[in-house]
């Protein structure tokens, strides 16, 4: 167990200042003490923490979706742009970046947990002298596990750290209700044995390719279509390919994610080796409002519809802007 000065009985320091105190005690959430494992270790508490500092945009997603404000939130124009749903709250600090949080505004936002994900656990012990400092990550972990299920046991975890539990499982099972309905959408204008490539576009000649496991790809797969590339993948689970790499893929559904420069885009689909693609050709190319490729269980559903929107050439109230 890792040892904080935080980690004890928060309870007998409580009676401790009691006389100063006393009201800020009653509205506190007790509960037995219990211990919580995450990716670094075990933390006991004996109150559930209501004030959540977050290092990233997966995590800010979460703990919205189960109608938690975060306090401390980084890069929250940046969530705006790539995220946009769920919406942010409408206060909160300004946390920094998401690989460099500003501890000044930290302290000042006197969160009662933080959470992380692997990509600054290397920052574990400087934060946990602020709050409990708690490490779950869906991306880069090493897992061969979909990202999907990966972002569900995220939910999970920092459900019960908060105490609402039964509100992770409504989440999950309205996210899949929308996956599922999304998934219909689509069969019903491509038949069941559509393929799909998702893709980002870099430049006129790069191109990130998301596979089997990313939350796009592991998406794809739970709405039951194939994804079109099945070669290697880095620990984010996309390739970073070029033009030879579309073209070895034939005329599947090809869907790009906004946002895109505009003159990446009038270059790219204005040149002759693009309208060679199969997929150009056949006019099989969606474009798909910003969606967070590294994002949580939200940002699932968000794609799934905005996907059957783009496939069908329909433009529903999930689209959010």
């Amino acid at each position: 167990m890792i040892s904080k000065p935080w980690i004890g009985s928060i309870a007998t320091r409580l009676v401790l200042v009691a006389g100063m105190v006393g009201a800020f005690v009653t509205a506190q959430p007790v509960m037995a003490e219990e211990t919580f494992t995450h990716e670094l270790g075990e933390i006991s508490l004996d109150t559930h923490p209501t004030r959540f500092a977050v290092s990233n945009w997966a995590l800010t997603e979460s703990l919205i979706a189960l109608g938690i404000d975060p306090v401390a939130i980084p890069e929250s124009d940046g969530y705006r742009a790539w995220v946009v749903e769920p919406k942010l709250p409408e206060n909160f600090t300004d946390l920094g970046t998401r690989r460099e949080p500003n501890f000044e505004a930290l302290r000042d936002a006197k969160p009662d947990a933080i959470l992380i994900s692997t990509d600054v656990a290397m920052a574990h012990e400087k934060l946990s002298g602020y709050a409990p400092t708690f490490v779950y990550s869906i991306y880069n972990t090493g897992s061969n596990e979909p990202a999907i299920d990966r972002a569900e046991t995220l939910l999970r975890n920092i459900a019960k750290l908060a105490g609402k539990p039964d509100a992770a499982e409504d989440v999950i099972a309205s996210v899949n209700a929308r996956i599922e309905a999304a998934a219909k959408r689509i069969r019903d204008h491509v038949g069941d044995d559509a393929k799909f490539a998702v893709v980002r576009i870099l430049d006129e000649s790069h191109f990130r390719i998301h596979g089997k496991t990313s939350l796009f790809g592991s998406v794809l797969g739970r709405m039951g279509f194939a994804n079109a590339w099945d070669g290697d993948v880095n620990g984010w689970a996309f390739h970073n390919g070029d033009v030879s790499d579309l073209a070895k893929m034939g005329d599947v559904q090809f869907a790009y994610v906004e946002p895109i420069a505009p003159t990446t885009r009038e270059t790219l689909f204005n040149s002759a080796i693009w309208k060679a693609m199969p997929f150009a050709r056949n006019d099989h190319v969606h474009a798909i409002p910003a969606s967070w490729t590294f994002g949580g269980v939200l940002s699932a559903a968000r794609f799934a519809e905005l996907l059957a929107d783009a496939v069908t050439g329909t433009d529903t109230a999930a689209n959010g802007s």
